[in-house]
């Protein structure tokens, strides 16, 4: 799997007519981040990946994996700003993850809460997990916390392309969910190329939390 990041962020910028360092404002980046992310030493958060996806109606997938065509993607001035993060932070539980490995539920008793995070864009009843392994780099990697959110409703509707958390009888998986042309089964996709994708049959899928941000040990 091509990774096309750099690609993608470079076209936007010249799409922009911005310094690196004005676009990457756009985003509540520091200096010098949007240049590490072009000459790829550095890869950007999930948080990131969003607030880009958002502004220009592009998914995380296509970001991560395929070459946009910046010129045809929607014009920033159609779309409403992003809305800033809220001044307060909830706090939320983070659970360990790896108790729900093979299990097919995750593990939300109060024994497995292992800290409680405060978090700027989280909402009430969000929680966090830790990730374990690579399936998911370069947007997320082992060790990283994700902060997930509940959708009972996902049955109805999902936003395909974003990373989720999904629970069926017998597993756990962090994965891109993306729309299959059977109507009654999902496509689920990993970052890392080692990774193949593979189909999943609704009826097997127990819950589904969608991933709204990641908190990680790595700085960019």
């Amino acid at each position: 799997m091509e990774n096309h990041i750099s690609l993608n962020i470079s076209k936007l910028v010249d799409k922009e007519n911005l310094s690196k360092d004005a676009f990457g404002r756009l985003f509540d980046l520091k200096r010098g981040a949007i240049s590490s992310y072009i000459d790829g030493k550095a890869l950007p958060k999930i948080e990131t990946l969003q607030k880009i996806s958002a502004r220009y109606k592009i998914s995380i997938d296509e970001l991560v994996n395929k070459e946009i065509d910046a010129k045809r993607s929607v014009n920033v001035s159609d779309i409403s700003e992003i809305e800033p993060y809220e001044s307060h932070a909830i706090t939320i539980p983070l659970y360990n993850s790896e108790a729900s490995a093979g299990i097919g539920q995750l593990q939300l008793n109060n024994e497995y809460v292992i800290d409680n995070l405060q978090v700027p864009f989280a909402r009430e009843n969000d929680i966090a997990l830790t990730i374990v392994g690579d399936s998911m780099t370069p947007a997320m990697q082992s060790g990283d916390i994700a902060v997930v959110r509940n959708m009972p409703n996902w049955n109805d509707y999902l936003e395909f392309g974003n990373i989720f958390i999904v629970v069926t009888e017998h597993e756990v998986y962090c994965k891109v969910i993306s729309k299959n042309e059977e109507k009654e089964i999902f496509t689920l996709k990993s970052y890392n190329s080692n990774y193949s994708e593979f189909e999943i049959l609704k009826k097997f899928i127990r819950q589904v939390y969608k991933v709204i941000g990641i908190i990680s040990q790595r700085s960019y």
